[in-house]
């Protein structure tokens, strides 16, 4: 079977970065509103199991970082590739209707 999310190695890096045990972490969620306990970050962490967007506000929020740096940097960039999209469409003059 394989990993059920992208971001659980990218949470681990994190985590260690800022010197968190996976129990601080867990502890920190849960002052955000999180329902989560060490043994669910765990799994997040391994793929185990799936993340919901409540869990990713959260993390949001922890850490301090916008959302999309949760994410791998192909995902980053493909997000960074849509946005460049958007705005050229956007800066397109608008073609009316006869």
């Amino acid at each position: 079977m394989g990993r059920l999310n992208v971001i659980g190695s990218l949470l681990v890096k994190k985590r260690h970065e800022l010197g968190w045990s996976q129990e601080i972490m867990a502890a920190r969620l849960q002052r955000e509103g999180v329902d989560v306990s060490r043994q669910m970050l765990a799994n997040m962490e391994s793929g185990r199991t799936q993340i919901t967007d409540y869990f990713l506000v959260g993390c949001q929020k922890v850490f301090r970082t916008p959302l999309i740096r949760l994410f791998p940097s192909e995902v980053q960039a493909l997000d960074e590739k849509f946005a460049q999209r958007e705005n050229d469409q956007a800066d397109r003059p608008r073609r009316r209707r006869q």
